[in-house]
């Protein structure tokens, strides 16, 4: 048997889309998974079994990234084809069965796709390897609580500020004792936000990932406790791995993409997703200000006060 999945791009949304691959591949154990992915989201299937093929493409003018996409899968008849990107050459290729994600207007984007598939696609998942999950029990001291903080994300308009992040960091060091960060990102985003986010605190109070695999981070990210940072595809690895995730949202649209476990929080901006779509957004600019650090404080002390003692 072979399953094709066509992937996005975006690391958020391939792993928003991962409940729905956990499905099928439940479902077909000894199947041969061949993948459509992005460049960015392609290192997601680092640990994923059975795969026959991975086809990354980069988007090219005049869409002719999908040309080169058929002249690799149109020979294959396909037990089943399933796309994420809603793309014409599902309709094309040689297939048993087909299943086309079908997007709705603003309803959250795991409602969307229990929709499409007619069935739960909330069971997010990432495999990790032993050597991942060994090397995270090893680094993380179990006699403390582990608070992810991302400080970056795709967009600089949905960007909080790095001072912000390190504000709410000594907050927390402040009142409660036991308590280590671990900062998540790319390399890019560590020279861009690292030394703001670590003034004034402690150096073995701070363990940083940026520049980690993506697959590593998840393994990290298992074994710690809360997630706070702005919206983005590594918020949605956080409630892959069950993490309470705190959110932070400004001008994108949280009704689509808010975190989906049960007691996570999201916390807009004090100006309305309508208002942001009233501007002409400056692409190099942040709109997350009116959000205060006490308010994302208050959030975590809710969770640590009733789950770290």
């Amino acid at each position: 048997m072979k399953i094709l999945f066509i992937c996005s791009n975006l690391i958020g949304d391939m792993i928003l889309s991962s409940g729905v691959i956990r499905h099928f591949i439940d479902q077909n154990k000894e199947a041969k998974l061949t993948f459509v992915i992005g460049p960015t989201a392609a290192p997601l299937l680092k640990n994923y079994k059975n795969i026959e093929n991975i086809i990354v493409f980069k988007k090219r003018k005049f869409n002719l990234h999908w040309l080169d996409i058929f002249q690799k899968t149109y020979r294959t008849k396909w037990n089943i084809v399933v796309d994420f990107r809603s793309s014409a050459i599902s309709h094309i290729l040689k297939n048993n069965k087909k299943y086309i994600f079908k997007k709705h207007q603003n309803i959250h984007h795991i409602e969307q796709l229990n929709s499409s598939f007619g069935f739960n696609c909330a069971n997010l998942f990432i495999p990790i390897s032993d050597e991942e999950k060994n090397k995270a029990d090893h680094d993380l001291d179990k006699s403390f609580k582990h608070i992810v903080i991302f400080p970056g994300g795709n967009w600089a308009p949905k960007v909080w500020s790095a001072d912000n992040f390190n504000e709410i960091m000594r907050l927390i060091l402040d009142k409660y004792n036991k308590i280590k960060f671990i900062l998540v990102g790319s390399l890019k985003e560590k020279n861009k936000f690292y030394n703001k986010l670590i003034a004034g605190i402690q150096e073995d109070l701070i363990i940083d990932l940026f520049g980690y695999d993506l697959t590593l981070t998840s393994a990290y990210m298992k074994k710690s406790n809360i997630f706070i940072g702005n919206d983005s595809g590594l918020m949605h690895l956080a409630v892959a791995n069950k993490l309470r995730v705190i959110s932070l949202f400004g001008p994108t649209n949280d009704k689509i993409y808010a975190p989906c476990g049960i007691d996570d929080v999201v916390i807009r901006t004090s100006e309305s997703l309508n208002y942001f779509k009233s501007l002409k957004i400056d692409e190099n600019k942040s709109y997350m200000n009116s959000i205060k650090p006490e308010t994302v404080v208050k959030e975590c002390e809710k969770f640590i006060d009733d789950n770290f003692n």
